[in-house]
Parts: C-alpha cells; sequence; structure tokens
C-alpha cells in the first residue's frame, strides 16, 4: 500500500520532472523561433517586410505549441494534487 508519504514524493517527483519538460520544450520553442528561416529574412526587401512583425507563433508549429500548453495543464494538476493531500 501507498502510504501518504510516499504518495507525496511521487507527486513531488512527477511535478519536477513535468517542470524539467516544459522547460526543455520551452527551450526548444524559442530556440525554434530564433533561428527560424522567416526571423532571418531582410526585412527591408517590400515583399518580406508585411510579414516581419508576425507573432512568433506563426514560426511555431502548432502540435509543439499544443504539447506545451497539455504539459503545462499536466503540471498544474498535478500541483493541485499534491497542495489536496499536504491538505489532509
Amino acid at each position: 500500500m501507498n502510504t501518504e508519504q510516499d504518495m507525496k514524493r511521487d507527486l513531488e517527483e512527477r511535478i519536477l520532472s513535468k517542470r524539467q519538460q516544459i522547460e526543455f520544450e520551452r527551450k526548444n520553442l524559442s530556440l525554434a523561433t530564433e533561428f527560424s528561416q522567416e526571423n532571418r529574412e531582410n526585412p527591408e526587401v517590400m515583399e518580406e517586410s508585411k510579414n516581419f512583425d508576425d507573432p512568433a507563433e506563426s514560426v511555431l508549429d502548432s502540435d509543439e505549441v499544443k504539447a506545451l500548453r497539455t504539459a503545462e495543464r499536466d503540471l498544474n494538476e498535478l500541483i493541485k494534487q499534491l497542495q489536496e493531500l499536504n491538505k489532509s
């Protein structure tokens, strides 16, 4: 049987793991945005300049953004579970 301490430890480990995953995914998205081919275009050229101020999300793969949001929701749920365990 899992004791309350075991359950807390398990939740804390899962939270740490999820935080590391989110940090890794955010860094990858940040690098993808920074080094995107679209961000290397010469904004002085009229045709290219009309998209120059587009938000970074337009460069990123929507699946990557969705995965990050899902991981963030999972983290919030794990934190909520841990807080409920700490209250009892």
